[in-house]
């Protein structure tokens, strides 16, 4: 004998309901869940991002205080590894490390051209070599022209003539008005000297490339003497053509141990011929012909790290320490 099915009765409607209600707001609730779970990480690297800017920040309020209370920090023993970012400094939930360097330890682009109008022979053939070295370094990237020496000049001299380099081969030529009126959209020569490196980036022939690898040798501060004592090893060696990575080398590590105090002690240094000392001592120097300091300070908070760049000057008269350029480079 068969027995009829038996329909569902309301109870069993309403279990059905509430299930399937229950896992519809399951649904929502893992959704709600994710998105907050995005929403919170995205809020926490944005604070993590804040708290490593200030760290940066901080950091070079530091280097501020050490420029304007000591008067060589330096050649302070005390606090050659804070200038040299060796020590990392806590700061809040994070720490800073700084770097100190003096800008007349770098090739002066302003001094390629001598105020009575001439081509500073020696200072160009500096930054050619300085763009050889910067091209043996870099392989397989974009290669730096010699043009953009000649360019370099024309951008910021203040005649409207345009520059020939006779003793360059290819490449020698600069860049006036007639050039640049031509791009899209048309630009006038800057015809006056460069206040910061980021400046030269319309100059024809500059990339942000090229800028990029020649900005660490580059300065726009000082009189254009080298500051041996302050030069990085890159400097150093585009100084003179007879500057071998040996001697550079040999010159670092006496600096190491004792600063140069006159021009003179360079050439107790193995490896200097007196050519090559009369070749560089016009254009280099033993101490601080300016009071510019380039500063890198870099915070970082757990695995994040900003870094932001600026330049001091250092004023004595006034006593205060005054940021002229300021940069924020990011991670």
């Amino acid at each position: 004998m068969k027995r009829n099915a038996q329909k569902p009765g309301p109870s069993g409607f309403i279990l059905i309901v509430v299930l399937g209600a229950v896992v519809a707001l399951s649904a929502l609730l893992f959704g709600f869940y994710r998105t907050t779970r995005t929403k919170w990480a995205t809020v926490h690297s944005f604070y993590r991002a804040e708290q490593a800017w200030n760290c940066a920040r901080a950091g070079l309020n530091i280097a501020v205080a050490v420029l304007g209370e000591n008067d060589d920090p330096l050649r302070d023993n005390r606090l050659s590894k804070l200038a040299a970012g060796e020590s990392a400094i806590p700061v809040a939930d994070g720490t800073c490390s700084i770097t100190i360097v003096e800008e007349n330890g770098f090739l002066n682009v302003n001094s390629l051209k001598r105020t009575i109008g001439e081509l500073d022979r020696v200072r160009i053939d500096q930054f050619l070599r300085l763009i050889d070295l910067s091209n043996r370094q870099k392989t397989g990237g974009e290669r730096i022209d010699y043009g953009i020496v000649p360019a370099i000049i024309d951008w910021i001299d203040r005649d409207d003539d345009v520059t020939q380099l006779p003793f360059v081969q290819y490449d020698n030529a600069g860049a006036e008005d007639n050039y640049y009126q031509t791009l899209n959209p048309p630009l006038r020569c800057r015809n006056e000297p460069a206040d910061t490196i980021d400046d030269l980036l319309p100059v024809k022939g500059m990339t942000p490339e090229a800028l990029g690898r020649l900005r660490e040798s580059l300065t726009t501060f000082g009189d254009g003497k080298i500051n041996i004592n302050a030069a990085p090893k890159l400097v150093l060696e585009c100084l003179n053509e007879q500057m071998s990575p040996a001697l550079v080398q040999m010159i670092l590590k006496r600096r190491t141990l004792k600063p140069f105090s006159s021009l003179a002690e360079l050439k107790d240094v193995p490896g200097m011929t007196d050519n090559v000392y009369q070749a560089i001592r016009e254009t280099i120097t033993t101490g601080r012909t300016d009071r510019y300091y380039r500063v890198m300070s870099r915070g970082t908070v757990e695995d994040l790290s900003m870094t932001v760049e600026a330049v001091l000057q250092r004023n004595t008269q006034a006593g205060t320490v005054d940021i002229i350029q300021y940069r924020e480079l990011g991670s």
